[in-house]
Parts: C-alpha cells; sequence; structure tokens
C-alpha cells in the first residue's frame, strides 16, 4: 500500500511534485525532505505557457496571493536572434495564427500573430479602450511566466506547510535500498532513518535513487546537444520590463535574458570543448556589461531510461535535463508530476501496477525524446554565427528523430497545413505551429510557404492586431493595473472558456490517455523516434 510518500529534495521539482501529489491524494502522509543549509540561487526562470494553468486549476493557486509574493512578468515568448547574422530576430510565439502566409507575403514572420506583433513593440496584452479605463485580453492569449526562483521557491514552501505537507530538515547521507528493486529508506546526515512506502526522487542531478541507488540507466543526448555548460548573473534593466524571453547567438553557445520587474536575468549556455571558462565569462560579460557576479553550473542532457522503477519516480533533473533553449524545465515537471499523481490515485492506493508503471515510462520518454529533437533544429540550422562551435552544429548535430517532419516541410511547406495539429488544446508550444516557427524563422529552404490565405485576409487580420497594439501598455503599466484591479487579473482563472481553462483540460485529458496507451499523443510530430542505446522500448 502507498500511504506514506517522501518527497526527497526541494527545490521548484520538489515542491510542485508535493503540492500535486496533495491534490490528487488527499488522505496521503507527504514528507519532503530538503536540506536548509544548501542556499537557494536567486536565478530567474522563464516558463511554457503550461505553466500558469498547471497552478491556478490543477494546484488551485490563488492568482492574487501568487502576484504579491512571487511577482512575475509575462511571457509572451521567445524572440530568437537567430537564423540570420546581422540585426535580425524572429518571435516564437505562445498564440498560433498566419506564420506561411506571414513569411510569404512579409518575407518574415515577425507579423504571424498578436503576440508576436506586441513582442516586436515590447508591449501587453493590456488594452486602453478609452482614456484611464484599459481591459485584459490575457484570458484568451496564452503566456508564460518569468519568475525568480528565490521567490517561488519561498512562495511554494509557504503553501505545502499550509496543505499539511511535513517539512524535514536534513541532509541524506545514505540511501537503504529493499528486496526487488526497491528503495527501503533514507538515512539522513544526523542518524535518523525515514521510511515511506513510495518516493520521489528530486535530488537534483545527482540522481541519489534513481541512478545511484536502483541502477537506471542514462541515456544521453550529445550528439544533439553539443553544451554542457552555463554561466548566470544579473544586470540592471532600467526599468525596461519586456513581455519576452530573449534567446541570442553568442560564439560558443547562447545567451538568455529572463526579464524581472527589478532586473534582468542573463545566461550563458557553452560548450566545453569548443571554449574555456575564462574565455566564456570574458564573453559574457563583453555582451552584457552591467553583470554582476557569476556563477557556473556543469550538466549532462539527457534523460534516464526510466520515470518510474520500483517504489521510485524520479522528477526534475535527477531524470533528465536538458539546456532551457525553449524553457522546458517547469514545463516537463508539472507534467511528470500529474502523471504520477493520477497514477497513484488510479489504484486506491495499492502500488503501481506494471502496466502503469510502463505506460507513465513511456509516455514521459516520449515527451523528453520530442523535447530533444526539437532543441535539435534550433542547432542544426542557426546561421547567425560562422565560430567553430556553429559549423559544427550545422555540419554534426543529430536531427534524425524529426527529418520526417522536415522533408514535409521543406517539400510542402507549412506543417500546420500538411499535416494534423497535434499541439494539445491549441496551444502546447512544440507542435506543428511551432515547428513552422523555428523552420520559417531560421530561413529552412522549402519550395512553398504552403500558404492558405490571401493577401487581402492576411493584411485584415493584421491591421486588427496592429490596431490592438496601438492601444496595448508596456509592461510595467499593465501589472500595475491588474494588481489594481483584482477582478480583471482573476478573468483567465475564473472564466471557464479561458485558455487556461480549454488548455488544462486538454492537458488532464492527454495525461490519462498516456497512461491508458503508454504514448504521449502530443508528440506525434517527432514519432517514431530512432532508437535510444539501452532504452528499454527499443
Amino acid at each position: 500500500m502507498v500511504r506514506r510518500i517522501g518527497v526527497i529534495g526541494g527545490g521548484t521539482a520538489g515542491y510542485l511534485a508535493a503540492l500535486t501529489l496533495r491534490k490528487y491524494l488527499p488522505d496521503a502522509e507527504i514528507s519532503l525532505l530538503e536540506s536548509t543549509k544548501i542556499p537557494v540561487i536567486g536565478v530567474g526562470e522563464a516558463t511554457t505557457s503550461e505553466f500558469p494553468p498547471f497552478l491556478y486549476r490543477v494546484l488551485d493557486l490563488d492568482i492574487e496571493d501568487f502576484y504579491r509574493k512571487v511577482q512575475p512578468t509575462w511571457k509572451l515568448g521567445i524572440r530568437f536572434e537567430w537564423g540570420e547574422p546581422g540585426d535580425y530576430y524572429f518571435n516564437y510565439p505562445f498564440d498560433t495564427g498566419s506564420v506561411a502566409e506571414s513569411q510569404e507575403y512579409d518575407g518574415h514572420i515577425r507579423r504571424a500573430t498578436l503576440e508576436s506583433v506586441l513582442m516586436s513593440r515590447d508591449l501587453t496584452p493590456v488594452v486602453h479602450s478609452a482614456p484611464g479605463h484599459p481591459f485584459s485580453l490575457l484570458a484568451l492569449y496564452p503566456y508564460g511566466y518569468h519568475i525568480d526562483n528565490k521567490r517561488i521557491l519561498a512562495y511554494l514552501r509557504e503553501l505545502a506547510q499550509a496543505r499539511g505537507i511535513t517539512h524535514v530538515d536534513c541532509t541524506v547521507a545514505e540511501v537503504l535500498p529493499g528486496a526487488g528493486g526497491t528503495v527501503e529508506a533514507v538515512k539522513a546526515d544526523d542518524g535518523r532513518t525515514h521510511r515511506f512506502d513510495f518516493f520521489v526522487d528530486c535530488t537534483g542531478f545527482r540522481s541519489l535513487l534513481l541512478e545511484k541507488t536502483l541502477g537506471s540507466p542514462f541515456l544521453s543526448y550529445a550528439s544533439s546537444l553539443f553544451t554542457d555548460s552555463a554561466f548566470f548573473g544579473n544586470a540592471p534593466h532600467g526599468g525596461r520590463v519586456r513581455p519576452y524571453t530573449t534567446a541570442r547567438t553568442m560564439e560558443n553557445g547562447w545567451a538568455w535574458t529572463i526579464p524581472q520587474r527589478d532586473e534582468d536575468h542573463h545566461g550563458y549556455v557553452f560548450s566545453s570543448r569548443f571554449t574555456t571558462d575564462e574565455e566564456a565569462e570574458a564573453e559574457f560579460r563583453r555582451v552584457y556589461p552591467g553583470l554582476e557576479s557569476l556563477r557556473k553550473v556543469t550538466f549532462r542532457s539527457g534523460r534516464h531510461r526510466e520515470f518510474v522503477k520500483g517504489n521510485v519516480a524520479a522528477i526534475g533533473n535527477s531524470y533528465g535535463f536538458v539546456e532551457p533553449l525553449e524553457s522546458t524545465g517547469l514545463f516537463v515537471i508539472c507534467r511528470q508530476s500529474l502523471l504520477l499523481a493520477l497514477a497513484l490515485s488510479r489504484t486506491g492506493g495499492a502500488a503501481l501496477p506494471d502496466k502503469l508503471i510502463d505506460a507513465a515510462n513511456g509516455a514521459i520518454a516520449d515527451t523528453w525524446d520530442f523535447i530533444r529533437w526539437f532543441l535539435s533544429l534550433h542547432y542544426r540550422f542557426n546561421g547567425r554565427s560562422d565560430s567553430e562551435f556553429w559549423r559544427a552544429c550545422r555540419d554534426q548535430v543529430d536531427i534524425s528523430g524529426i527529418e520526417h517532419a522536415l522533408q514535409r516541410f521543406t517539400t510542402h511547406g507549412a506543417l500546420s497545413y500538411s499535416t494534423a495539429d497535434l499541439s494539445v488544446g491549441g496551444t502546447i508550444n512544440f507542435g506543428a505551429f511551432g515547428h513552422d516557427v523555428l523552420l520559417f524563422g531560421q530561413r529552412v529552404p522549402h519550395g512553398v510557404t504552403g500558404a492558405r490565405e490571401s493577401r487581402e485576409a492576411y493584411e485584415r487580420r493584421v491591421r486588427g492586431y496592429e490596431e490592438i497594439a496601438a492601444d496595448a501598455l508596456p509592461h510595467p503599466d499593465a501589472l500595475r493595473f491588474l494588481e489594481a484591479n483584482p477582478q480583471v487579473l482573476r478573468e483567465p482563472v475564473n472564466s471557464e472558456s479561458s485558455w487556461m481553462a480549454n488548455f488544462m483540460n486538454s492537458v488532464l485529458e492527454l495525461c490519462e490517455e498516456s497512461l491508458d496507451t503508454g504514448r504521449s499523443r502530443d508528440t506525434d510530430l517527432a514519432v517514431p523516434f530512432p532508437p535510444l542505446e539501452g532504452d528499454k522500448r527499443s
């Protein structure tokens, strides 16, 4: 029976997992073990548009409380300084629109959607309808968040305590294996032993339970993703809060800018095969001269063979990691937490049967492998720099898992038109439309765009976008308006016709289906995947 659940490790992975399990297993005893001796790094995190509906419609967070304590900024998408040399850029928005038509009639894709138009002007979907009377379109158009890690962790810790999750301040010194490929207990450095029926491994890159104790092999993505290191630090932005994450091409990788209300958070993801730490730091500081003190992390890209093994599930970096080029970290944590909670809730307190374990493992492996192939396209076709690193990427990056979709694009144009739109609820960011944005944006050769809308119809649509943008508010003004008008702030959460409601209903349906089939339908664009060495499904 699964009555006592131990979440081993904190961070966003640990707390989101614990809170999701509390939602779906209200009678379980849930404990979270973490050491408060380990300092929390104040780094900015960017999310996909799955994160806000997960917070409010799965975890039932109060949006006013969240804004007051976490102080998020909005993310309408990603601005890619990518693809061509010079000052060229393209927007990767979270809404959908006429990307083939934008490419056909404009020669670029920056007017493909309303959010893309707003991004190009540093504006938000909060609009003046009359002097002094703005109104919000945030219930209609998807968005993610930029959040500060320290603030959200403090908030989630407070919420976990209020919801009856036991917090144990300790450092895990030893994992005690059990019979039949399970974990019996963990032993803390103070000598205490903590026993649970089920364990959630949130120990980060160490993967103390899944890999170190149960021996789940790590399956590398290194043939597609060459980076392995990152510097990150903060810099002032002078009050300019952009409504998007920026991904900027660097000589040996790329840099992110995540805008917070008070400063910008920057990072430089690079490959140690092509540059030294000293050279990377010098380039980073040259591009962002206001940087304060820097921190460095190293990482390996890939995933483990199992998400659930025995009585252990690994969530977050303890299962897998890829660089945050599309802000996928929190997206996968939410998806893993939801799948695990739904699987455990199906058993009525019994241990997970092999069939459910295999289904959960297959669905999460699909999701991670899909992200791997999607990210590989960013490297294979970025022609902005002619450095040794980027030449190697264009020559060597493995894109074998997405080549059939690429061939379809080069022959027929927009995947949104030449195949079914495979996005969940029309808003997941990595479906056919997202691939179109990435491929058109990077100027990948194509025989035709596949445009179906006439120029006249396209121009009418864009005029509507530009009329809205003409009255749209910049980020600081929009945030002040919504926080002064909480009834407007709540609209995306309270309305059953909002994008958040539709999105989360689709995700929940997808997760239930995944537990039945062992596959993730929102990744079908890149299936079948070539086998990964060591993958049980190979």
